[in-house]
């Protein structure tokens, strides 16, 4: 009788799923479109994911801005990308799929562009005092989604503004 009951107990459990924290990845995305695929992982019939949709936000508008675009909302809804099945059709392995749009006007510089730090007429640095670290970061990634520059360049100054 106690090993039935033992057995039950660990079967229900087995069923009941397990909560896992999952994070989200860019999975894909077009330029062109003004769209970044935002994923994560599912893995088994059970699995019962617990996701941060404020960090995929995050994410697709970090892709979007890397394009030049202003920022990101979802669109679409979710789908589920099987890439493995058991024998009864449920999805053993794949990715949950929430499609961004990037928003903003891309491809028209600005002439109010100022250069960043390293450069002849940087603004004022974070440590200032005058404007929180986040603040000035943000104010510096707006100013270079707004100058138009290259690809190459845009990169590299964002790397600049992220290292700080």
């Amino acid at each position: 009788m106690k090993i039935t009951l033992t057995l039950l107990m660990s079967a229900m459990v087995l069923l009941a799923g397990c909560a896992t924290k999952r994070d989200f990845y860019a999975m894909s995305g077009s330029r062109a479109d003004g769209t970044v695929d935002m994923a994560y992982d599912i893995s088994g019939p059970f699995d019962q994911p617990v996701v941060n949709m404020n960090q995929a936000a995050s994410i697709a508008a970090q892709k979007c801005a890397v394009w030049g675009y202003r920022s990101a909302e979802p669109f679409g809804g979710q789908s589920e990308r099987c890439n493995q099945r058991n024998g009864f059709g449920k999805c053993i392995s794949g990715q949950m799929v929430i499609q961004f749009q990037c928003l903003g006007d891309l491809g028209t510089p600005s002439n109010s562009y100022t250069p960043l730090r390293g450069h002849q007429e940087a603004p004022a640095h974070p440590s200032s005092g005058a404007i929180s670290k986040t603040q000035w970061r943000q104010e510096q990634l707006h100013i270079l989604q707004q100058s138009g520059v290259s690809y190459e360049e845009y990169q590299r100054r964002y790397q600049e503004i992220m290292a700080d």
